[in-house]
């Protein structure tokens, strides 16, 4: 599972990689806005993801942020190590236990094969995934 800032920052990025072609910065309003993420908690999850080399930013009137890089060449493992620590388990909590050791190798199995489906996917292919223009239908 994901958690909520690491969701929050897929969003965002994948907001990024839709607009990357045109090469304009997006704004946080817009993105906070479109993905319903609390825009305090977007600055800071963006911030993250500059200071991790993969997005941009420009600052004034019409600033915003950009992917670092093209959409092909990130991954989801990028943004989620970008937020999270991806180490393995070091121990199991209940060391005493004679099951200790095997729900420790259970443990880093699963740490192991999330990071390699994260680092098999990048932005671009989530993204063909989504239905260009996916907004919102409003029916009266």
């Amino acid at each position: 599972m994901l958690s909520a800032k690491v969701q929050y920052a897929c969003l965002a990025m994948l907001q990024l990689a839709q607009d990357y072609a045109s090469g304009e910065p997006v704004q946080v309003r817009r993105i906070a806005e479109r993905h319903g993420i609390p825009p305090t908690f977007l600055v800071q999850i963006l911030h993250e993801l500059r200071r991790a080399g993969l997005a941009a930013s420009t600052r004034g009137a019409s600033g915003g942020y950009r992917l670092s890089r093209p959409p092909g060449q990130i991954t989801l493992a990028d943004v989620v190590e970008a937020l999270e620590s991806s180490e393995e388990p070091a121990e199991c909590a209940a060391s005493s236990s004679p099951w200790a050791g095997p729900l420790l190798d259970v443990c880093c199995e699963l740490t192991r094969q999330r990071r390699e489906l994260l680092q098999s996917i990048t932005l671009a292919e989530l993204a063909e995934r989504t239905p260009i223009g996916a907004d919102p239908m409003w029916y009266i």
